[in-house]
């Protein structure tokens, strides 16, 4: 048993419980707290710091979450061996600002085109056009730059340094409409190569295509519970992997550091990029968002691309990506080839509205939007039983999976879901295809029991005329 030496500063804007978990975390780095070193019960730290059970209780499971220590039943909490080879090429000490961060749970909309109204304010968004038409005139009467608005790269920068740990400076972000674009960017980068490109496998198919349009060779890699199969991926002739560790798509895993250890050792030692995919990352269940694999090893072989689509409406084709130092070479020599795919009105605007505080805001009243919705999906399923389904994944933001009987007519009930506004999508080759991906951000609250219920008797009633 050990005791923490920390001082907790009373005064920070950064909660408690992400200081007890920066320092514990750092102290595993370093070594200091060596693996199955088992850590002090709840109950003791709360009293030797003076804080609550609960703000120990969060951190604990911030460590669980990433990897870093495990729960063993009636036992406590022990460090696990994170294999680190170099602590130097990770990020100490660079604590994100987590002010707009709650312990709440995650959401996702990527995987509808849908969203409530509500969840976003025009009235705001339209403040920060009109500013851009009012008092920057001069500057739209050029195209701009086939890079992105600096800007706007300038915020993107701040952005992902405060809230995912990102390291970068403004000439390494590229803004896009869309990270397929995008994707076509790194596949011209890599062309002439790179043959071969790893994908997760279920996962961002449309990602995918791209890649193969451009005639790269795609390798599918299995999911495992923890994200990708390292050991498959390394026994692959690829070059390049596309990963969402932070939230993957559809199972919603979150890849542990030690598995984010190995993938950046694999790129190290084979010259080799990943493609990280930031996936809604910002916005999960319980705790703070998951540090990005891009600031571990200072970015030097991930290429990381994030969409503001997925934050604040689909119809707002904002995406970007940062690269590697040394990739920009590459990029400037090709990017001349290209046209900026953005407005440059709607980039300023952006910017100003990221800058002057409506994005933070926006953040803090969608997360108390979708973790409502969240519940009154999980809620809805729980009186809506029966045995020809089970809900999985509940827990991946706003989708959730759907294991179906073999016996089910799934196509059937795919059409007659649409039928009441529900969209049901499948996933091919992903455990005997017995799964669909339930997508519900279009669902207003006072609609999902009622929906649920519907879906519910569409079961029963494909599977009887199946059978």
């Amino acid at each position: 048993m050990i005791g923490f030496v920390i001082n907790l500063d009373e005064k920070s804007k950064i909660p408690k419980y992400i200081q007890l978990y920066e320092h514990i975390k750092n102290e595993i780095h370093e070594g200091t707290l060596k693996e199955g070193t088992k850590l002090p019960s709840i109950r003791m730290v709360s009293e030797a710091l003076k804080i609550s059970k609960s703000t120990v209780e969060n951190a604990y499971n911030q460590l669980i979450v990433e990897g870093y220590i495990e729960s063993r039943y009636k036992s406590g909490y022990y460090v696990i061996n994170i294999e680190i080879y170099d602590y130097n090429q990770f990020a100490k000490g660079n604590i994100p600002n987590y002010k707009m961060v709650e312990p709440k749970k995650s959401i996702d909309i990527q995987s509808s085109d849908e969203q409530e109204e509500a969840t976003f304010n025009f009235s705001e968004w339209k403040k920060m056009l009109n500013k851009v038409l009012e008092y920057d005139t001069k500057a739209l009467l050029s195209s701009g730059d086939v890079q992105g608005e600096f800007a706007l790269r300038r915020e993107i920068s701040d952005f992902l340094y405060q809230s995912r740990g990102g390291k970068c400076h403004p000439d390494q972000i590229i803004v896009g409409a869309g990270i397929q674009y995008l994707f076509g960017l790194i596949a011209a980068l890599f062309r002439g190569e790179e043959a071969q490109i790893a994908f997760e496998h279920p996962g961002f198919s449309k990602g995918m295509y791209i890649f193969e349009d451009y005639g790269y060779q795609t390798i599918k890699i299995p999911v495992e519970s923890d994200g990708i199969n390292i050991k498959k991926l390394e026994a692959s002739l690829a070059k390049i992997v596309y990963v969402s560790p932070s939230h993957q798509y559809p199972t919603g895993s979150i890849m542990p550091i030690k598995k984010r250890i190995k993938l950046i050792n694999w790129a190290t030692k084979n010259q080799s990029f990943i493609i990280e995919d930031d996936y809604d990352s910002l916005l999960r269940y319980e705790g703070y968002p998951i540090p990005a694999l891009q600031g571990l090893n200072q970015g030097k072989n991930v290429i990381y691309v994030g969409s503001f689509s997925k934050l604040l409406i689909p119809s707002l084709r904002i995406s970007f990506m940062v690269l590697p130092e040394t990739l920009i070479q590459k990029f400037n020599f090709i990017k001349d080839r290209y046209s900026q795919t953005v407005s440059k009105i709607e980039q300023l605007a952006l910017a100003n509205y990221m800058s002057e505080g409506y994005f933070e805001r926006h953040i803090r009243r969608i997360k108390k939007i979708y973790g409502r919705k969240n519940q009154l999906l999980i809620d809805a399923f729980k009186v809506h039983q029966n045995p020809y389904y089970e809900l999985i994944g509940k827990e991946s933001g706003l989708h959730v999976m759907l294991s179906f009987s073999p016996t089910v007519n799934k196509e059937k009930v795919v059409k007659d879901a649409e039928a009441i506004g529900l969209k049901l999508e499948g996933i091919s080759d992903y455990e005997g295809s017995n799964i669909l991906v339930l997508s519900y951000s279009g669902l207003l609250d006072q609609e999902i029991e009622p929906v649920i219920g519907k879906l519910s008797q569409i079961v029963l009633e494909s599977n009887e005329k199946f059978t």
